[in-house]
């Protein structure tokens, strides 16, 4: 009986550990489920913010890019008025060194004056010589006039032009430093990126170490087979830089070479923004092009900016259209674009309005 007892202790004993040891692992369950379904909120809040943030930067970057455009067209002003009156400064100081040698000769003459009439024929060169030196000098003294009366109305122009210009200093100040703040804040985004872009840069300069044009290092960056489906846009989409069109696709280049993209003068340090909704596949040198990114889009597109000065995108990074991915150069600003699919060049006014 007392060995029952004790059998019977025991496995009480055991049930009772068990049982304490089960409700531990229920606990520790829980609590793992909570954890995660915090890390989920936090995961969601932070694509969230990443979303807000995106949004951000394109209405921001869309300001700031057509505040630079204003303020660039009253600089392009401010430097043409600045020329014509340099011209017209110095039309007038040669003015005035024939006006000086106009009354120069009027005095000559007015204080040696030869009207005898015994000279009849010189009395008459005489006459006519005061005659024409008047008229120049009456001639020259309108057009000084006129001269003066036009340097006055460039000045104020060019006044009037500078007040605008600095109207504007304070927002632009106010604006790119908002707009910074925002590429900052997504950078700090940007943080589980970042530790992949060593790796994912070695691949991608193994690979532009090989290719040896644009072509091949679109198509080496492809994921695969070309879609089907031709679609892309029910609506042109903006120039991913405002500028001049200098060449179009299918143009020749002065060596004769066809054009694959768009060649676009852009003014100093023009912002840069994404065509088009994209991920970025290539930010990076490649060879003659200056600094290169490639974006891809929907339906095996992909979009090819070079020329660039600066890039703000890392590699792997999602991008919305119009949000900001980097800079042009402050001397020869020119970008050359192509939109690709798989290995084909395609017209890019096709899907872009021109710049």
């Amino acid at each position: 009986m007392k060995k029952l007892i004790l059998v019977f202790s025991f496995f009480v004993g055991v049930a009772n550990a068990a049982s304490s040891e089960l409700a531990q692992v229920q606990s520790q369950i829980k609590k793992t489920e909570q954890q995660n379904k915090q890390i989920e909120q936090q995961v969601k809040t932070s694509d969230k913010e990443v979303a807000s943030t995106q949004k951000q930067l394109v209405s921001a970057a869309e300001k700031l890019d057509k505040l630079e455009g204003e303020r660039g067209d009253i600089k392009s002003k401010i430097s043409d008025l600045d020329a014509k009156r340099d011209t017209l400064l110095a039309s007038i100081r040669a003015n005035k060194g024939r006006l000086g040698d106009a009354a120069t000769g009027l005095i000559a003459i007015a204080s040696n004056p030869s009207f005898s009439a015994a000279d009849t024929r010189e009395y008459i060169l005489t006459s006519a010589l005061l005659t024409g030196l008047a008229d120049q000098f009456d001639s020259e003294v309108k057009h000084a006039a006129k001269q003066i009366a036009e340097l006055e109305k460039i000045l104020d122009e060019r006044k009037n032009q500078q007040a605008k210009l600095d109207k504007t200093a304070q927002k632009y100040a106010e604006d790119k430093a908002f707009l910074d703040k925002l590429m900052r804040t997504r950078s700090q985004q940007n943080e589980k990126l970042k530790s992949q872009q060593y790796e994912l840069q070695k691949k991608l300069r193994d690979l532009s170490a090989r290719a040896q044009n644009l072509s091949e290092l679109t198509a080496g960056l492809s994921r695969g087979e070309v879609s089907k489906d031709e679609s892309f846009s029910w609506r042109k989409m903006k120039s991913p830089v405002g500028g001049i069109l200098l060449r179009r696709f299918g143009d020749k280049s002065p060596l004769g070479l066809v054009s694959d993209g768009w060649l676009i003068k852009t003014r100093s340090n023009a912002l840069v923004s994404a065509p088009a909704d994209g991920r970025v596949e290539f930010a990076d040198d490649f060879r003659k092009n200056g600094r290169v990114l490639i974006l891809s889009h929907k339906n095996s597109y992909y979009s090819v900016l070079t020329g660039l000065a600066s890039s703000d995108v890392l590699v792997g990074q999602e991008v919305l259209a119009g949000e900001p991915i980097g800079r042009m150069p402050d001397e020869r600003s020119e970008m050359y674009m192509e939109l690709r699919r798989g290995t084909k060049a395609i017209d890019p006014a096709r899907l872009f309005n021109e710049p």
